[in-house]
């Protein structure tokens, strides 16, 4: 569903002060600080000139009209009553400590080109508060929702994306608490973020005449590799880290190596990229080893 907003309107969702709260007359007040702030809360009943009394998650705190925190630190969070001369509640607030979101690290990929894409996106600094994201993302001057299965989820999808569009789509990741939100927009060409899954069901034999003959299966993630053929690259390392070699590509799901040595153990790994070279080729598969019997 195409959403009629810019995504200048999308980073400006909310301005939230250092202290936030909401307030309710069946629940406690929430506050909400940045960690190394002061804050003060003062109790309703101490306004009138009475001496209030402070208490956290019921211990005694100290006897004002306001309490006042400084350079706050996880362990002023909690539930802080006030109470009047007669030792009834006054107030209730729960304080909770924390930050705002710093920009979000955002990457893009394409396991399954021309179908779709994923974002996924992480946060240098915990917030500790409670944090949601708002994921978009635009080409020209439509907006379109990037679907995730939850609010607290940390990837979406990108679907329906034109191909060879020399306009980049404009990804907005905007992360949100009670104390403020930071944005990221990341151009993409979805040619550029091509990167298959790796390959499966890799599987190696031994031939006569010092050859080993291996083959593979595509990404389930790939389309038809029929319609949208893929390219391959074969690993196969020895004795130290130092000692491989890589044949490739291929566009065949299988080959055959001459000339591997009795005795020696060989680790064979597959990796995959788009037929005609368009993003990234994908990570390694996981690595099958053989040792050759010695002659």
């Amino acid at each position: 569903m195409h959403l009629k907003y810019s995504l200048y309107t999308l980073s400006l969702f909310a301005f939230f002060p250092q202290i936030w709260s909401r307030d309710t007359s069946s629940e406690p007040k929430d506050v909400y600080v940045a960690l190394g702030s002061s804050v003060e809360l003062p109790c309703v009943d101490g306004r009138n000139g009475e001496i209030s009394e402070w208490r956290i998650n019921g211990s005694f705190l100290v006897s004002s009209p306001a309490l006042r925190l400084h350079n706050t630190s996880l362990d002023d969070q909690g539930v802080y009553t006030c109470h009047d001369s007669n030792g009834e509640i006054v107030e209730t607030v729960r304080l909770q400590l924390g930050y705002p979101p710093s920009l979000p690290d955002v990457h893009c990929w394409s396991p399954s080109y021309p179908l779709k894409a994923l974002c996924s996106w992480s946060l240098p600094q915990d917030p500790i508060l409670p944090t949601h994201y708002i994921s978009t993302y635009r080409l020209r001057d439509d907006v379109c929702s990037c679907q995730r299965q939850s609010e607290q989820d940390r990837q979406c999808v990108l679907e329906e994306l034109d191909l060879f569009s020399n306009v980049p789509y404009l990804v907005n990741i905007t992360a949100v608490n009670a104390l403020g939100s930071a944005s990221r927009v990341l151009p993409v060409i979805f040619e550029d973020i091509v990167k298959p899954d790796p390959p499966v069901n890799v599987k190696v034999t031994a031939l006569p005449g010092k050859k080993l003959h291996v083959q593979w299966a595509p990404p389930p993630t790939w389309p038809d590799p029929v319609n949208f053929p893929l390219k391959y690259k074969v690993q196969f390392r020895w004795g130290n880290a130092n000692a491989d070699s890589i044949m490739g590509p291929i566009e065949s799901e299988s080959m055959v190596r001459s000339g591997v040595m009795p005795g020696r153990t060989y680790h064979i790994r597959v990796s995959v990229m788009d037929h005609l070279g368009h993003g990234q080729s994908s990570e390694w598969s996981d690595t099958v080893n053989i040792t050759l019997p010695r002659s």
